[in-house]
This record gives C-alpha cells, structure tokens and sequence, in this order.
C-alpha cells in the first residue's frame, strides 16, 4: 500500500498514514496544532542568517509536485483556481538535476552565510522609488467581499501558477481597484516594454509565466529601481546573490540592472527555489525574505505550506503580503477587460541588436555610428555605471537594426582611440576648422589622421576625430570613519545638512541618492571632504595676560 510519511509536531516523531486517511489527518493535525506551546517568532527580512548546519535539516526529503493539485486546502471554506497542467516544469527540473532539495538547501546556507559575512556591493546611483514598498509593509484594511458574478470570473481564471482566492487575495483586488489602481496602472503600462523578453526567457527557463507579475511587485518594471537595503534592478537582487546567479557588478557594470539577464537570473533562482521547496508560494515568499527565513518557518511550524505560516505569524510582514498582493495583480491582469483595465496602453516593446564588445568604447562614439543618442544607449544599457564599455566582455544593446552598420564603422575607428574618439558625418560645407572646433582639437590633428587633401572634406564623409582622453576631475576624497545618523519623522535632507553643517549634495553623495526622500529609521552616513575639518565646538573668548582677547574652545 502506498504511504504518506508525516512528521508530527509535538511529539517529534513520525507515523505512518495510508494515502486513504491523507487528508484527515491534515486536517486533525491543523487543528490539533494549537495545543503545542512552541512560540512561533517572525524572522526579519534582512537579519543576519545564523552558520548553516551539518548537515542541513529539511522537513520534507522529497518535494511535492505543484501544490495546487497535492497540498490539501486546510480550510474548506477558501477556493482554488486550478492551475492548467504543468507537467513540463516539474520534468524540466528533473531533467535538469535541480530536484535535490537538500543539496540545494545546504548551498543556499552556505552561501547566505559567506555573504553576511561580506559588505554589500551597491550601485552608485540612487534610483527610482519602488512602487510597492509601503504597500506590502502595511496591512490592507479593504473588506474581501467581492459580486458572485466577478468571483466566478476569477474562479475561472487560468494560469500556470496555482492562483488560490482567499481572503487576503480578495483584500488586494480590491485595493488595487479601489486606492491602489494608480499603483496597478502604472506598473502595467511600463511593463509593455519588458513583456515579450520576460514572457520569452520565463519560457526558455521551463518556469511559470506568471512570475512576471514578481517583478510588479519587486519594482513596478523599473529596469534601476533600488531598494534602501541595496537590492538593485526589475527584480531586486542583493550583491551576493546577484553574484550567485552569475550578474557581474563592477565599477564600470553591474548587470543586476540589465533587464534580460537579471530576468534569466531571476528565473533560475525560482526554479532552485521551487526545487528545494516543493511549493511555488514558497519559493515566492523565499524570493522575498531568503531560502533561509522559509525554511525555518516550515521547521517550526511543521507545515511546507505557505498560508498556513501566514496564519501562525512565522514570516514577515512584507512576505505575508507580498504573494497574495502578487496573486492579485495576476487575478487582475489576466482579466483586464472584465475589471476596467483594458484601458491602459501599455509601452513599445524594447527591441535591440545584442553585439559583443572587449575593450572600451565610450558611449558617444556608439551613438555616432549607429545614429542614436547617447540617452537611448543609456536606456537601452541600464547596466552601464559609466559612458563607456568596461574594458571586460560586455553584452552591449543597440538600437535594432544597428548592429550591422556598428561593427562595419566601429572597424574604422582604430582600437587605441574607440576609449575618446568620435565619428563624424560631414555636413555640406562644413570645413575642417569648423569640426576642429566643435570636438575642441587641432585642425592639423584632424587632417593627418583622416589624410584630408588640400579639397578639404566632402559631403556625406565620415570623419574620425581625435578627441583625447580627458579624464573626469576626481571626487573629494572622504574621511574615514564619520557618523550615522538615524533618520526622525518629520527630518528633511536639507533639515539635516544644516544640522550637521554639510550640504545637501554631500549627503545625496555619501548616501549614493539622486533625490531627497526620507524615511523615519533610515540611516544616513555623515562624512566631510579631506582637508575640512568638522565644525568645532562654540567658541568663547578669554583674556590673556597680556590683556589680549584669544579664542578658546568650550569644554
């Protein structure tokens, strides 16, 4: 007879349970649970991860297939939107080794653990503001109650990923189509520019195309946006594990903000997740707080299912609302015309040529011999930190169709120069002193490197321009050590800059922001430039014997 192995709480051990009583004891062990006196303690989000153990301990030794079809529902009174079958997800993992939880487990400690240990790599720029931040630290006050008839619409919603309507789900759709529909709106019309590549690698990774509503709620589609704990891009990696999944960050690039290869990222993190947890609302919620902030809550709480650690308080606030805020803006989406969304119109697909580049080649001339701009290069390559290429392989996207015309004119511009040099196309009349002094170089400099006859130059040539390196002027160099200062309700930036005699752009540099939001609680680092000296104690004046008034500073 087939058997169901179940590991009963309070008395640690396990008993076997034929398939045929399943259920029921599920369900006894529900609601026998309150009787244990264990106190179940919420993790922070961004608590230091205790050492991995040897060997690491997991509840379940074998995922269950998806948990729409084989978890049982603990209160009868919530309904399930059956998910169309997903066979091949399960086999591509199976195919792919990735269905050894243990294994996978014992790696994400090991590796949370080494990163702790490390400080977190950040961009330089502070970017734009998460849409979703407040919404999923706050709780939702809206009634569940919805009509029968768009009940039943949501019933009947298909979808790869399981899609459970309960009542915290019911609480987000109707915040988002009461106070949150501008939040919804927007981050709807900007992901027409990311939806096909997100929808192609999702399908390339074997992975549920409805995880693209994670990145809704991670960053509303915003290619830079950056969270106050350092997570950076559309789908909000921290370094280390950005690093993890192969997203290299420099001071030149940090490909945590490049759109397609943090969605790869994203996809195969998700897919490990999955893996090692056997539930795809857990390996949504480990997304959002950690692998390791999951696992122990399935530990204490004896229970590899997402809501029933909602409803025992084992996970964080923002992870309680983060999936079923993300369920609901599926629910919403994939019924758009029923809900008054069609509407929206979303934004052109981002299409580009993808060419590799080795060497540095500064963003100026790219934009010469392809006929862009420098701010559509700057959008197209969000994971630039600076003008140019790194000096290391880089992927580099360019206006589609261009990628041809790039390399036959990049071949033109000699490889010492492509760091400065420029290409330009010669208007009617246009004499080389003209062009010399536009790129402010030599006439003669020009001339000799592009062989120019006594003629001068004709209509419609291409020039290269000799443009030496000219390097930006350094920043200040900081002091060491400096203070924190913690953030109060009601302090504003330039509130703080005055107090601390420092200006507001020192403090949006030392803090690497671009704006002047603040949050009570957020910490701000206080520096002053080498060679100024932070401002001294009030002074007082004594007299000295010669009947001379010197300064003195106050005790």
């Amino acid at each position: 007879m087939t058997v169901l192995i179940l590991r009963m709480k309070s008395s640690k051990t396990y008993q076997v349970i034929s398939i045929g009583w399943a259920v029921a004891a599920v369900l006894l062990l529900a609601s026998c649970a309150t009787t244990t006196s264990q106190t179940h303690l919420a993790i922070r989000q961004f608590a230091p991860p205790a050492p991995p153990p040897e060997p690491p301990r997991l509840l379940l030794d074998t995922p269950p297939l998806l948990a729409a079809n084989h978890l049982p529902v603990l209160d009868p009174a919530l309904a399930l939107v059956y998910p169309t079958p997903l066979a091949r997800e399960s086999n591509t993992l199976r195919r792919q080794g990735r269905l050894n939880p243990a294994r996978l487990m014992a790696e994400f400690q090991a590796q949370e653990w080494d990163s702790w240990k490390q400080t977190l790599a950040s961009a330089p720029q502070q970017t734009e503001e998460l849409m979703l931040e407040e919404v999923l630290q706050l709780t939702i006050p809206e009634d569940s109650a919805i009509p029968r008839e768009l009940y039943k619409v949501l019933l009947m919603t298909e979808s790869d990923l399981p899609l459970m309507l309960n009542e915290r789900v019911l609480r987000y759709v109707n915040y988002f189509l009461g106070r949150g529909q501008r939040t919804l709106r927007e981050s709807l019309r900007r992901a027409g520019a990311y939806q096909p590549m997100i929808s192609r690698v999702l399908a390339e990774e074997g992975v549920p195309q409805e995880l693209i509503y994670l990145v809704q709620a991670e960053s509303g589609f915003r290619a830079k946006a950056r969270s106050p704990k350092a997570a950076t891009g559309m789908w909000q990696f921290v370094s280390f594990r950005g690093k993890q999944y192969g997203l290299n960050q420099t001071r030149h690039v940090d490909e945590r903000l490049d759109p397609e290869k943090a969605t790869r990222a994203a996809a195969r993190h998700l897919a490990d997740l999955y893996a090692s947890l056997g539930d795809w609302y857990l390996a949504m919620a480990a997304y959002n707080c950690g692998p390791l902030c999951v696992q122990r809550a399935v530990e204490r709480t004896g229970f590899a299912d997402y809501w029933e650690q909602v409803k025992r308080g084992a996970l964080p606030r923002e992870t309680s609302n983060y999936v079923p805020a993300i369920l609901a803006m599926a629910l919403l989406g994939k019924n758009a015309e029923t809900f008054g969304l069609d509407d929206i119109v979303p934004e052109q697909p981002i299409h580009y040529d993808s060419v590799p580049t080795y060497a540095r080649i500064n963003l100026d001339l790219i934009a010469d011999v392809t006929g862009s701009t420098l701010a559509r290069l700057k959008e197209l390559n969000p994971a630039l930190l600076s003008t140019a290429t790194p000096d290391s392989p880089y992927t580099l996207r360019l206006p589609r169709g261009t990628g041809s015309q790039f390399e036959a004119e990049i071949a033109k511009v000699p490889e010492a120069g492509r760091a400065s040099w420029r290409r330009h196309l010669v208007r009617e009349s246009e004499t080389v002193a003209q062009i010399a002094a536009r790129y402010r170089v030599r006439p003669q400099d020009l001339t000799a490197v592009n062989q120019i006859g006594a003629e001068g130059p004709a209509a419609g040539e291409r020039l290269n321009v000799p443009v030496p390196l000219r390097l930006p002027k350094p920043e200040p160099v900081l002091r060491a050590g400096g203070m924190h200062y913690t953030v109060r309700e009601g302090d504003t930036l330039g509130a703080i800059a005055r107090r601390q005699r420092v200006t507001v752009a020192q403090l949006q540099h030392w803090n690497q922001m671009t704006g002047t939001k603040l949050r009570a609680g957020q910490s701000l680092q206080v520096q002053a430039p080498l060679g100024r000296q932070p401002a001294a104690p009030v002074r007082r004046q004594v007299a000295s014997n010669s009947g001379q008034t010197t300064p003195h500073p106050a005790n």
